[in-house]
């Protein structure tokens, strides 16, 4: 079960009326972790937006709820597995596990600089930080790590059990707050016209969650079409 969670009932309704918004998710302190020589204060490395989902029965989701709202989509697995969803990576902040990917990290960024060196503009700029520019630059190991990047997640945040599909076009400017992504996408307008935006339809959506004390309003307020979709509550 790949359940999406919301703050507001009309935010189910814009995702279900216009697509998933790509919002970015910050989680600088594990790069700074593998790389604290390496200035990412500007930049994230693969911060072109995600969608989350947590694999949590409603039942066993209060602290995901907690976190991101009481309102969801379950999507359908077919849906999710057709778009990449992927199984988050939760690193530890110390001991073997750790210790490996951050010797990875290190050899693979020294690699990529030497090479960088080499060239000059945006390339060099943009490599550490974009797995496509990465290989562009010759740092094809540094590249793929950075693919792993985009699945990766601190150990703390394990209690989400998180699956994600994360953005596939490498492109910045969909907007500089979540507010901003969101408008973008609503319906999709400027850079979300021209690009891949994950919209969903009533087949892909196998049911939803909200609070027990507000399903009949929950469901009222549903656009018509998912109104007899199941409902879970808590």
């Amino acid at each position: 079960m790949f359940t999406h969670y919301t703050r507001e009932i009309k935010a189910i309704n814009g995702i279900l009326s216009n697509c998933f918004a790509w919002i970015d998710n910050k989680r600088g302190e594990l790069i700074k972790k593998f790389l604290p020589d390496h200035d990412f204060s500007e930049r994230e490395p693969e911060q072109f937006g995600m969608i989350s989902f947590t694999e949590l029965y409603p039942h066993a989701a209060n602290q995901v709820r907690n976190t991101f709202g009481n309102y969801g989509i379950i999507v359908t697995p077919e849906w999710a597995h057709r778009h990449g969803i992927q199984k988050v990576l939760y690193i530890p902040d110390k001991g073997p596990v750790f210790e490996s990917f951050a010797f990875l990290f290190k050899f693979a960024y020294e690699d990529l600089k030497a090479k960088s060196l080499e060239r000059e503009g945006e390339i060099s700029e943009m490599s550490f930080t974009n797995r496509i520019r990465a290989a562009i630059a010759g740092g094809h190991l540094y590249s793929h790590l950075l693919k792993l990047y985009s699945f990766m997640e601190p150990i703390n945040n394990a209690y989400q059990e998180e699956w994600r599909i994360v953005n596939p076009n490498p492109l910045y400017g969909f907007g500089k707050t979540k507010e901003d992504i969101i408008k973008n996408v609503s319906p999709p307008k400027g850079w979300a016209k021209f690009v891949h935006v994950l919209s969903i339809k009533a087949e892909n959506v196998l049911g939803f969650v909200c609070p027990a004390k507000e399903k009949i309003v929950f469901q009222n307020e549903l656009i018509e079409e998912y109104r007899k979709k199941e409902i879970y509550t808590f």
